[in-house]
């Protein structure tokens, strides 16, 4: 067999697994606007009962120093134990004692209905005694 003919042989399978390729992709793209299609028209008239909620897995809990620097770097309204902190330098900040360096603190994010954050509370959490 002459090479040249290998060549046509080889050449012409690969375009024919390459059409039958895009073949069934546009078979399945087909059933795929057909499934969405029938989707819609099942679902169309019906109100939204389903509500996506962010629920984080385990409270964010923090230091006094970075709840101080969380406060220093956020754009966002703060509060701390009910209390607004004003955004002030970082100085000013640790002049007002407004968070304690031995104390955690639990942060709680307030978001829109939109999802974006729009504020931080931080809740001092009580000391666990250690017992000897």
């Amino acid at each position: 067999m002459n090479e040249n003919m290998r060549d046509m042989i080889t050449l012409s399978i690969t375009i024919a697994l390459f059409l039958g390729a895009c073949f069934f992709t546009l078979g399945l793209t087909s059933q795929i606007r057909m499934t969405l299609h029938e989707a819609v028209s099942v679902v169309g008239g019906q109100k939204r009962s389903v509500h996506s909620t962010l629920k984080p897995s385990e409270p964010d809990v923090y230091s006094g120093p970075q709840a101080l620097l969380i406060v220093v770097d956020s754009e966002v309204r703060i509060q701390a134990d009910g209390v607004t902190v004003t955004h002030n330098d970082p100085v000013a900040l640790i002049n007002q004692s407004i968070f304690q360096a031995d104390a955690n603190y639990r942060a709680v994010y307030i978001r829109d209905i939109h999802g974006d954050m729009t504020e931080i509370q931080f809740y001092k959490l009580p000391k666990i005694e250690e017992s000897s």
